[in-house]
């Protein structure tokens, strides 16, 4: 018998396992070859990295500009309660400067409730991943995983895990959590008091304050002939 074909709509088995098919990712949802789509498998290599060590992928904002990466943030360390709120949503800093027209917001659903202080009504493992843009449309997916804890101690001396990605959840409806809300609608609300004073300048304050900030490419838009 042939080796059974995988493909996308394939739903996983209640374990989260797939036969004969390599393990989805978060990536798998969007069109490959996209921004959208590295994004996204690299901000999963990315909390199943840290996840290795015993720690979350830390929240992250990227500035896209006609269709381009312009600069990714993370976080700075953060300490419990409203300056982990005000830490989460100052990443909107990064996309007002850029005059970003799209941006990626990244976070693990436990990891900033826990954070901020929010219940964890249902302690549901998931990374989320929202697209949003400046005419205020917004996709948000949540990628629930399952733990598995490894055998190796690490470098941190914590217990590291392993994620077992399950089927992905779009929830555009759902209400978001309160920093993620203030980071949406900074990074485009705020651009006119932001913008002006450069993007470079921004990346060296919020870098002076902790965050970690990529430039990527900064070039303005080509114009239409």
């Amino acid at each position: 018998m042939g080796r059974r074909k995988p493909t996308r709509t394939r739903r996983p088995r209640q374990d989260g396992a797939t036969t004969g098919a390599r393990e989805r990712t978060p990536g798998d949802l969007f069109p490959p070859g996209t921004s959208i789509q590295m994004l996204a498998d690299s901000t999963a290599r990315a909390h199943t990295a840290a996840m290795s060590e015993g720690m979350a992928h830390r929240p992250s904002l990227t500035a896209l500009r006609a269709g381009r990466v312009v600069a990714v943030a993370h976080t700075r360390p953060l300490y419990t309660g409203e300056d982990a709120e005000k830490g989460i949503a100052d990443l909107s800093l990064l996309a007002s400067a850029a005059a970003a027209d799209c941006i990626v917001l990244s976070w693990e659903t436990c990891d900033v409730k826990i954070a901020c202080n929010i219940p964890l009504d249902v302690p549901a493992e998931a990374l989320n991943i929202l697209i949003a843009g400046e005419d205020g449309e917004y996709m948000h997916v949540e990628f629930p995983y399952t733990s598995h804890p490894v055998a190796a101690r690490n470098r941190t001396g914590l217990q590291g895990f392993r994620p077992q990605w399950r089927t992905p959840i779009q929830s555009t409806n759902n209400p978001l959590l309160r920093p993620i809300q203030r980071a949406v609608e900074q990074s485009f609300t705020q651009r006119a008091a932001i913008a002006p004073s450069g993007l470079e300048a921004t990346i060296v304050w919020m870098e002076a304050h902790g965050y970690t900030v990529n430039l990527i490419d900064s070039r303005p838009p080509a114009e239409t002939e």
